[in-house]
């Protein structure tokens, strides 16, 4: 399986709310002892959950060309696209709420878009993380702003949770994993 944690790269975006995938992605690593390194357009690394190999994965393309480097990791290593579990942040659900699909649009997250283009299909399981929307900012600004200090305060947990349902989905499957953690809130 690969886990992608879908973000954008550099400082600018760092602990923004567009990139919880890579705060998951980073955490997950640190967890499970894997040391990321270049490669497929990103930033990689193999890990071992109940052990079997696995894969994570922090796409540097930037969020609208992700699939950019999901689909050469995928091709490389033999993935099927069920078997990649995507962890994207998610603007129409409130802050600290945790949903996992399998498939459907993207409703509208340019990450998702570029990797269903690029892997030719959208079957594959997705943790979302609500980030709410704040009417008084326009989209891009609140997507790309930093976390409300409420919000700081419950961030570490929201990724510990998104982790656990990640790994969770790797380990005992997508019904499992949505019997237990959909809709759970920090």
């Amino acid at each position: 399986m690969l886990i992608v944690g879908l973000g954008n790269p550099g400082e600018k975006y760092d602990r923004t709310r567009h990139n919880l995938g890579f705060m998951v992605a980073d955490y997950l690593a640190d967890k499970l002892g894997g040391s990321f390194r270049d490669g497929f357009k990103g930033q990689f690394c193999d890990v071992t959950i109940d052990g079997s190999k696995h894969y994570i994965l922090k796409p540097m393309t930037y969020m609208n060309l992700s699939g950019e480097s999901v689909q050469p990791l995928c091709a490389f290593y033999k993935i099927p696209l069920s078997d990649v579990i995507a962890v994207h942040d998610d603007l129409d659900m409130d802050f600290g709420k945790l949903k996992i699909r399998r498939g459907g649009s993207s409703g509208g997250h340019n990450g998702i878009k570029s990797i269903v283009q690029h892997m030719g299909g959208e079957e594959f399981p997705r943790v979302k993380m609500g980030i709410g929307k704040d009417m008084r900012k326009e989209t891009v600004g609140h997507v790309l702003g930093k976390f409300a200090p409420d919000e700081a305060e419950k961030l570490d947990h929201f990724i510990k949770l998104a982790a656990e349902a990640a790994m969770c989905i790797a380990k005992e499957g997508l019904q499992k994993a949505m019997n237990g953690y959909n809709n759970r809130c920090v």
